[in-house]
């Protein structure tokens, strides 16, 4: 009896979901050839064509089968994992997570979380991103997420592209002028949202003066909603309350984010670490 281990099955509807073995490199954080690699591997175990031959991320009627029983499995496979940890008292996640991200997500995924039976104990710790990585790596966290300016860190779990815009309490507080300063509201330095502000300004020949600093979102959303200045945020994480701007206004280009989900490579970690990562990514990019 053939055994097909799940690590190609996830591969395998990375890449037919994202119609793309680019993409689905860039999302699990693995090379294009790694990824081809495992494509071709699980055909040989499977003898079968998953791919049309002439449309490589198109599924066969073979591979639509695969993809099928792949999702039940790799469910199956997780919810196991979870469900044994919860009985064996070994389900406490030591997770780090920017500020703004941990402000939108944590309370839809927490409830689900519950929902499905599972009791975890958190232990959340909201930092900038490269303090996060540099405490993943020295074994304070099980899982971290992270963003990254230039492409994925080392050992990413999956990662994804995240767009970046202007926000604004209205769009006539936004210095749309060359010889207007705009007035920037921000994360500390070492914060990518930052760094591609200032950047994007720079590369302008933006004039701009940082009146407010803070490390929290609800702050830069206090500081940015009372028209005190304009920021930069992700664009699916903006508040309700802030304006994203009119493109006609003409606003510097802001570069795209990477966001990783990353695993600590220590033996110490949380056992089911894996499988709430898995998770986890299915909460971030089911919105």
């Amino acid at each position: 009896m053939r055994n097909i281990p799940t690590d190609l099955l996830r591969t395998f509807l990375a890449v037919i979901d994202l119609k793309s073995h680019t993409r689905a490199a860039e999302q699990l954080g693995r090379t294009q050839p790694a990824i081809s690699l495992q494509m071709k591997k699980l055909q040989e175990l499977l003898d079968v064509s998953l791919f049309v031959k002439d449309a490589p991320t198109q599924p066969t009627e073979s591979g639509e089968l695969v993809a099928t029983y792949a999702r039940q499995m790799i469910a199956l496979n997780d919810e196991m994992v979870l469900r044994l940890s919860k009985r064996e008292g070994k389900g406490k996640i030591r997770l780090g997570i920017p500020n703004d991200y941990a402000d939108h997500f944590l309370p839809r995924l927490i409830p689900r979380l519950k929902e499905s039976g599972h009791d975890f104990t958190f232990e959340v710790v909201c930092d900038l991103s490269h303090n996060l990585l540099q405490g993943l790596r020295n074994g304070v966290f099980d899982i971290v997420v992270a963003m990254t300016p230039d492409g994925p860190a080392e050992g990413a779990f999956m990662t994804w592209k995240e767009p970046l815009t202007w926000v604004g309490d209205v769009n006539d507080a936004l210095a749309t002028k060359h010889g207007e300063q705009m007035r920037i509201v921000c994360y500390p330095e070492g914060c990518l949202y930052r760094r591609a502000m200032l950047t994007a300004l720079q590369r302008e020949g933006r004039g701009y003066e940082l009146v407010y600093t803070s490390p929290s979102l609800a702050g830069l959303e206090a500081a940015v909603g009372s028209g005190f200045g304009n920021s930069v945020l992700a664009r699916r994480i903006v508040p309700t309350k802030l304006k994203m701007p009119d493109a006609d206004l003409n606003l510097p280009r802001l570069a795209d984010v990477v966001v990783g989900i990353y695993l600590s490579a220590d033996k110490r970690r949380s056992p089911v670490a894996e499988s709430f990562a898995a998770y986890f990514a299915d909460a971030f990019l089911a919105e």
